[in-house]
C-alpha cells in the first residue's frame, strides 16, 4: 500500500512538469491560417484594379439612341414592375436566382429580404403595437421600406443587364451609367462577365449597396431621426438585432447572426459578408434553399414557425393577458402570436425616381475588398425565444403600470 502511494506520488510529481511543458509549447506554435470563404488572388486584385482605372466615370450624362435606348427603358420599366413593395422585390431576387444560380447575391438578397419583411410587419403586430405609437412604427416601417426599395432600384437593374448581356454574347455594362450605378460596378461585372466568379460579385455587390443606403438613407435627415430614436436603438428589445435563415429538414432549424451598428458602414459591410458565408455554407445551403423553395414570402413570421405565430388579425386581442411562453415553446392551449401578412397592415411604399450621385470617385479598389472568413452555422432558435419572451414581458410591464 505504501509503494502504491508513493508511486502515485512520483507520478503526479512527474507529470506537472510535463503539463507545464505542454501548455508552454502550445503558445508557441503558430496560430493556424485563417480558413477563408473566399480570398481574392493576387491576378484578379490587379485585374480589377485596371479596370477600375481604365472605366473611371467621366461625370458626363450620356445620351443613348436605338438599341441601347431600347435596352435601357425596358430595364427600367421591369424593375418599376417589381419595386412595388417588399413582396415583389423578394419574389424578384428569388425568381432571378432560379435562372442564374451564379448569381449568388440575389439568393442572399432574397433570404435578407424576406427578414426585412418580418421587420415591417413586427410593426403592426402583437408586441411593438402594444409597445410603440403609431407615429413611431410608421417612421420605423419608412426607413425599413426605403432601403430596401433603393437597395432594389439600384441592383436590378444590373442583374437584368448582366441577363440581356448573357443573352446577346457581348458585355452591356458601359450602359450602367444610365441607371446611375455606381462607376465601381462596371469592372465588377465586366469580371463576372468572363471569369463567373461568384464571390468576387457578391463581394462588390454588399460593398456597392451598403454604400448606396448609406447616403440615401443612413445619412439621410429623415431617416437619421429613426436611427437615433429610442425605439430603433433598443434593439434588443424589438428584434432587430438578428438576421437568421430557415433551414428545412426533418428538425427545421433558423440559422443566423446578431446584428448591431446599423449606422456603422465598415459593420454592415462585415455583416453582409459573414450572411454570405452563413447562407453558402454546405451543411445548410440545400436547407434553407428547400424552405425557400416551399414557402412564398407573405411578410408573416408564420411562413417559418406557424405553430408560432399566426397571420389571422382573430388572434390579436385588445389586452394581453398573461404569459404565452413557457421555457422555449408556448404554454399548452396558449394561442399563437399575431403577425400579419405584409400587404395586409402596410399600404404605402417607397418608389424613388431620383436620380443618385455615385459614391465611389477614386480609381483603387474599396476597402474591405479583401477575404471572407468561413461562417460556422449557428442556430439560434433559443436565443429568438429569448427575444419574445422579452417582448412579451415589456408588454405586460407596460399593461401593468399604464
Amino acid at each position: 500500500m505504501k509503494n502504491h502511494r508513493i508511486n502515485r506520488t512520483l507520478s503526479k510529481a512527474f507529470l506537472i512538469p510535463s503539463a507545464l511543458t505542454a501548455r508552454f509549447f502550445k503558445r508557441l506554435k503558430p496560430a493556424a491560417e485563417k480558413e477563408y470563404f473566399w480570398k481574392m488572388s493576387p491576378d484578379d486584385k490587379n485585374w480589377l484594379s485596371f479596370r477600375l482605372k481604365k472605366h473611371d466615370f467621366d461625370g458626363k450624362i450620356p445620351v443613348y439612341i436605338g438599341d441601347e435606348k431600347r435596352i435601357i427603358e425596358d430595364i427600367l420599366q421591369k424593375t418599376r414592375e417589381k419595386n412595388q413593395n417588399n413582396i415583389t422585390r423578394t419574389d424578384a431576387y428569388y425568381r432571378y436566382f432560379k435562372r442564374h444560380q451564379k448569381l449568388h447575391w440575389a439568393f442572399l438578397a432574397h433570404m435578407v429580404s424576406r427578414n426585412a419583411g418580418y421587420h415591417m410587419t413586427d410593426l403592426q403586430g402583437e408586441f411593438l403595437k402594444r409597445l410603440l405609437t403609431d407615429e413611431q412604427r410608421q417612421k420605423i416601417y419608412w426607413t425599413l421600406e426605403t432601403a430596401n426599395s433603393i437597395i432594389f432600384q439600384d441592383v436590378y437593374p444590373q442583374l437584368l443587364l448582366y441577363e440581356e448581356s448573357k443573352r446577346l454574347g457581348r458585355s452591356l455594362f458601359h450602359l450602367l451609367k444610365g441607371f446611375d450605378v455606381s462607376s465601381f460596378m462596371r469592372g465588377v461585372w465586366e469580371h463576372f462577365f468572363w471569369k463567373k466568379d461568384s464571390r468576387i460579385l457578391t463581394m462588390a455587390l454588399i460593398i456597392n449597396e451598403q454604400n448606396v443606403i448609406e447616403k440615401e438613407v443612413i445619412q439621410n435627415d429623415i431617416h437619421k431621426e429613426v436611427f437615433q430614436s429610442l425605439p430603433f436603438q433598443l434593439q434588443n428589445l424589438f428584434q432587430l438585432t438578428k438576421i437568421f435563415f430557415p433551414v428545412a429538414g426533418e428538425k427545421p432549424k433558423l440559422a443566423g447572426i446578431p446584428v448591431t451598428a446599423f449606422r456603422d458602414l465598415s459593420k454592415r459591410i462585415k455583416i453582409g459578408k459573414r450572411l454570405y458565408s452563413l447562407l453558402f455554407h454546405e451543411k445548410i445551403f440545400s436547407g434553407i434553399l428547400e424552405f425557400a423553395d416551399k414557402q412564398k414570402h407573405t411578410g408573416s413570421r408564420a411562413d417559418y414557425w406557424g405553430h408560432v405565430f399566426s397571420s389571422d388579425a382573430a388572434v390579436y386581442l385588445p389586452c394581453y393577458k398573461k404569459e404565452r411562453i413557457r421555457f422555449f415553446s408556448l404554454k399548452r392551449k396558449a394561442s399563437p402570436f399575431y403577425s400579419p401578412e405584409l400587404l395586409s397592415c402596410w399600404t404605402i411604399f417607397y418608389s424613388s425616381v431620383s436620380q443618385k450621385e455615385d459614391w465611389f470617385t477614386g480609381t483603387a479598389l474599396p476597402p474591405f475588398f479583401d477575404g471572407i472568413s468561413h461562417e460556422k452555422p449557428l442556430f439560434i432558435d433559443r436565443a429568438y425565444w429569448i427575444d419574445l419572451h422579452h417582448l412579451e414581458g415589456a408588454v405586460l410591464a407596460k399593461q401593468l403600470f399604464t
